[in-house]
């Protein structure tokens, strides 16, 4: 997992923000697929319910963390976190997904906080729409504040929370 170095662009919706993941020059060199860690409620959901507690990873469209898949941070050896059965992170973590980055310490997610890994009503509309607002979280917090402190206008600047698939 790393912390993009450019800001999120919010208005080419998940599949741009993908994009962003693989050619950030923050991606550990050897390769992989990244994509970003966000939810829009349509396109790709983390869960319906808190935690996936109803129903487990069918709850995922896709979701980008795998069931019981150990993650770390870019450099191959700070363990962020081990996901549950249903492919989420339990709280706190292990370890914050990057100390620092240049710039702000806000991430976009579309996720909520609670209840825990839903897709949240601000999410740029479908991160479409740089209008509008976006639940975002903090890359540098092993708390639930991972996930959402609040929301924040499109338009401002945000980083991207990247996983390799």
């Amino acid at each position: 997992m790393f912390v993009s170095v450019a800001n999120a662009v919010l208005n080419a919706g998940i599949s741009g923000l993908d994009n962003q993941c693989a050619s950030d020059t923050n991606k550990p060199s050897g390769g992989g697929t990244y994509k970003a860690m966000v939810a829009d409620g349509t396109n790709r959901i983390a869960c319906t319910t808190a935690n996936c507690a109803t129903g487990g990873t069918s709850e995922h469209t896709d979701w980008v963390l795998k069931p019981n898949k150990e993650y770390r941070r870019a450099d191959g050896t700070t363990v962020v976190g081990t996901t549950t059965a249903n492919g989420v992170f339990s709280f706190p973590l292990a370890s914050v997904v990057q100390t620092t980055v240049v710039g702000t310490n806000a991430v976009v997610t579309g996720i909520s906080s609670s209840p825990a890994w839903t897709s949240s009503a601000s999410d740029c509309s479908n991160f479409a729409n740089t209008g509008t607002n976006t639940s975002t979280g903090l890359h540098d917090d092993a708390s639930v504040n991972f996930l959402s402190i609040g929301t924040s206008g499109c338009g401002n600047a945000m980083k991207i929370i990247c996983v390799e698939q």
